[in-house]
């Protein structure tokens, strides 16, 4: 993965304009996968035609391409970042990009600490590698995210427009419709006794409209059932049929089917594979209401069956812009058979794998398409000059994720005394790495200060000595050669502590001292409230 490509983009880009490339992104991958499972599923309808008659199948294949737009917003933990050296993955958000905002509180990995305090150390005194700079591509990135974003407000204004228009069309018939009561019902003749015990038990609504269109349920929480007048010119067994395919819609939950699939088309209206993943689904959707309607029934009947639809097609205008000839010819030619196409559970499994497999293979490459914001000079961290720093190599951070709670030297409520190291908010059980490679002075419980540090390790690393305390688990012993960043325990809250995180103190020639010189620019990383309480003990003691 060596050869993944990292765009850079300029320094100077915002949370709004890098939200607006992340969108981009979003929906260029979108695409992406709408293409490649659209590919897939021509070929295996191809090799396995029953797949055309499973809703399933088009239902899945419509959430794996929306996932699919979401993959870039995800959190890309630090093993699976194919950033290149001396970058700042804007996922983990680095000093260079908060330099100006000091009370801001990200989380940064260890080796952007280490490759910021190594930089400040050693400045070079050429220009940057021409590889370093953004190029033109990646600089016309924000412009080309802006444009797309206005374009896609534009196209989603534009489907929600017409998602509204259409609503208000439904809604206007729904109000001119006749709503029948249980007498009127039981008088109809078109329904089945099985039919009306369903109907008042479930509280259908049904309606009578002179529309021209085709009987149907609208809406999705409490459908109702839409019937219109001229499917009195049928026989009472083709209208009992036709109700039955209806509520064999509603029983199985197909317009929750249809309204998410309407979902998509709209959130996702540049996407064509959507419309017609949508399309197959409402294709299968009939289908299997067909062979439910049919299942055990003569061949006359089906024949009564099959004339009813081809006639309430043929009266609706809205059926037949909905049902082409082609179309209508092969759902009357299932209609002949007994039942759906068998589908294989090889098959059934082969697919499902391969539209996971395309989800997969987007969230591998999401971290290789990742942005990053190269560092500047003037923007570059900076370590105080002091004998701590300056008498030895920095150190690594002791966790992937930083995030300072409390400094050293503040005054807190728990203890009448300074603190003597800094505190870094980690969950129970994270990992914990060595500063700096030394030997293990101490592993395990420490009877030290009463017991207050719980499990610790010491290490010591010739000119300092580094502790880690309230630890939950120690992989180390006393006597032990590590290296920097090894692992050396897990995060916990042993011994005096109110919470679980990392303790971390720096002891130099006996005393302790402050750790933060080892570290570049620690206060980037720190929360504002750790930065507001230094703040107002430094100004009260001045």
């Amino acid at each position: 993965m060596s050869g993944a490509y990292l765009l850079q983009l300029p320094q100077r880009l915002g949370l709004q304009e890098l939200m607006a490339a992340k969108w981009l992104l979003a929906c260029a991958g979108n695409v992406a996968v709408g293409l490649a499972a659209w590919l897939l599923l021509q070929g295996a309808t191809r090799l396995w035609p029953a797949l055309r008659t499973r809703r399933g199948v088009w239902l899945a294949a419509q959430g794996v391409v929306a996932a699919a737009a979401l993959l870039p917003f995800l959190p890309h933990p630090a093993q699976t970042s194919f950033t290149l050296p001396a970058t700042i993955a804007t996922a983990d958000v680095g000093p260079s990009s908060l330099a100006s905002r000091p009370n801001a509180a990200p989380t940064a990995n260890a080796s952007t600490l280490v490759a910021a305090a190594t930089s400040t150390e050693e400045a070079p005194s050429e220009p940057a590698p021409s590889g370093e700079a953004p190029s033109a591509i990646a600089r016309a990135v924000p412009l080309m995210a802006a444009a797309w974003l206005l374009i896609y407000t534009a196209g989603l204004a534009w489907a929600v427009t017409r998602q509204w228009q259409a609503r208000r069309l439904w809604r206007k018939l729904l109000a001119s419709a006749q709503c029948l009561s249980p007498a009127e019902l039981q008088s109809h003749g078109a329904f089945t006794a099985a039919q009306l015990r369903e109907i008042t038990q479930r509280k259908l609504t049904v309606l009578r409209t002179d529309v021209p269109i085709s009987p149907m349920l609208h809406g999705v929480r409490r459908p109702c059932l839409l019937l219109p007048a001229h499917l009195d010119t049928l026989s009472t067994a083709q209208q009992q049929m036709i109700i039955a395919h209806e509520l064999h819609h509603w029983r199985v939950r197909d317009p929750l089917c249809l309204a998410i699939a309407a979902t998509l088309r709209t959130v996702f209206w540049f996407n064509p594979t959507l419309r017609w993943m949508a399309k197959q689904m409402a294709w299968a959707l009939e289908l299997s209401c067909d062979q439910h309607v049919l299942a055990g029934r003569p061949q006359y009947q089906r024949k009564q069956y099959a004339a009813a639809l081809l006639q309430q097609w043929t009266m609706t205008p809205i059926g037949v812009a909905a049902f082409n000839g082609a179309t209508i010819a092969a759902r009357i030619r299932h209609m002949q058979k007994d039942s759906l196409p068998a589908l294989s559970t090889a098959a059934a499994w082969l697919t499902g794998g391969a539209l996971t497999a395309l989800l997969v293979v987007g969230a591998m490459l999401q971290p290789a398409l990742a942005f990053s914001v190269p560092p500047t000079a003037s923007s570059a961290p900076t370590v105080t000059a002091t004998p701590a720093a300056t008498s030895a190599e920095p150190w690594r951070a002791p966790l992937d994720r930083v995030r300072v709670t409390s400094f050293y030297g503040v005054m807190r409520s728990v203890l009448p005394t300074p603190h003597k190291g800094i505190d870094f908010a980690a969950t129970k059980g994270t990992p914990v790495h060595a500063v700096a490679g030394g030997t293990i002075i101490s592993a395990g419980h420490l009877a030290e200060n009463d017991g207050r540090y719980g499990n610790a390790v010491i290490i010591d690393h010739g000119a300092q000595r580094s502790l880690y305390a309230h630890l939950n688990s120690v992989n180390v012993k006393a006597g032990q050669q590590v290296q920097a960043g090894q692992l050396i325990g897990a995060v916990g809250q042993t011994g005096f502590a109110t919470g679980p995180h990392l303790h971390l103190e720096m002891r130099q020639n006996g005393q302790i001292a402050d750790p933060a010189p080892m570290f570049a620019n620690l206060d980037a990383y720190a929360t504002p409230r750790a930065l507001k309480v230094r703040r107002q003990q430094q100004a009260s003691k001045g």
